[in-house]
């Protein structure tokens, strides 16, 4: 068999498909403590066993997110900074009882404090938005809005007023430090003290929490199937969330001309001869109209096909 670059590709998908694990969730944990749909985070620790595996693109994406760790590690050490990665395995809360473990902790030059660090690897269009909490909590994309509550966890535990967001952006490697005070997140870290005692009794209790109403959280719930709340979705609907983020870039560049016509081409190739697509956010109806080839005074005029398109917002 000749050496080809089709089978190069073959050996990569099935390595890394290889790698995809189901792990064990027994309890909270710091990382998915800032969930939107608490019914999830219920059933992901009653029921961890019986999650969807994710697929290889998705391992792809958590490979590389390991690898920007190790690259914004020593991205800071070159810079000066002593960071040290925390060498237990995880900790726990009590009360409420929540596990976790954090990325990083940086020594602070002038006190010696070692202060928590978060590293995340982001998106061009979302790394130039994020440049405070508050962009965070404002994300249109909900694992964003939930990262805070994550690093506000490792401070609380700890007693920290200060913790670090590390974002790498992933096309260029650019890496941007985020501050994140307690004293001006006291109602989100309550908020998620809150939220964690609420699904322990809820797990406790065996009573499952109500469900949200929220496509783009439930559409790629690895529950979803033993959820019992289900979205629906019209049969003659593809959905396809690639296309988020290009009507994402599209709408917030509308006053760059080219710009815009560029993004707007890519959609309409992307959607292609498909009559509606559903992407995570957005409904895309395209409709034809067909004006015959016809004779005018003096000349003749050919059939005009025209495709319109609407992008309506899924819940507006």
């Amino acid at each position: 068999m000749a050496f080809t670059s089709k089978e190069i590709a073959q050996k990569l998908h099935d390595t890394t498909e290889a790698k995809i694990t189901i792990y064990p969730c027994r309890n909270l944990r710091a990382s998915n403590i800032g969930h939107p749909c608490e019914r999830y985070l219920y059933l992901l620790i009653k029921h961890w066993e019986d999650q969807k595996p994710i697929d290889v693109t998705t391992q792809c994406i958590f490979d590389l997110g390991n690898k920007m760790e190790e690259y914004a590690i020593a991205k800071l050490k070159e810079a000066g900074y002593e960071v040290v990665t925390p060498t237990v395995r995880s900790w726990q809360i009590d009360d409420p009882y929540i596990t976790g473990r954090e990325d990083v902790l940086i020594k602070n030059p002038e006190t010696g404090d070692l202060i928590p660090g978060e590293i995340k690897g982001i998106s061009p269009f979302e790394f130039d938005k994020l440049n405070s909490i508050q962009d965070f909590l404002n994300s249109k994309r909900h694992y964003i809005r939930a990262y805070p509550m994550q690093l506000l966890t490792y401070m609380w535990k700890f007693n920290k007023s200060q913790g670090f967001f590390f974002i790498v952006n992933k096309l260029t490697g650019e890496l941007k430090a985020i501050d994140l005070f307690l004293k001006d997140h006291e109602a989100l870290c309550l908020e998620m003290l809150e939220k964690a005692t609420r699904v322990n009794n809820a797990v406790k209790e065996d009573k499952i929490p109500d469900p949200i109403d929220d496509e783009s959280v439930c559409e790629h719930c690895p529950l979803s199937h033993i959820c019992g709340h289900s979205i629906a979705i019209p049969a003659d609907v593809e959905t396809d969330d690639e296309l988020d983020e290009l009507i994402d870039q599209r709408d917030a560049l509308k006053e760059s001309k080219k710009t815009y016509e560029d993004l707007d081409k890519q959609i309409k190739e992307k959607v292609g001869d498909r009559p509606k697509v559903l992407s995570g956010k957005y409904l895309i109806t395209v409709t034809t109209s067909v004006t015959p080839a016809h004779v005018e005074p003096e000349k003749e005029v050919p059939e005009k096909v025209v495709r319109r398109f609407k992008y309506q917002k899924i819940g507006e």
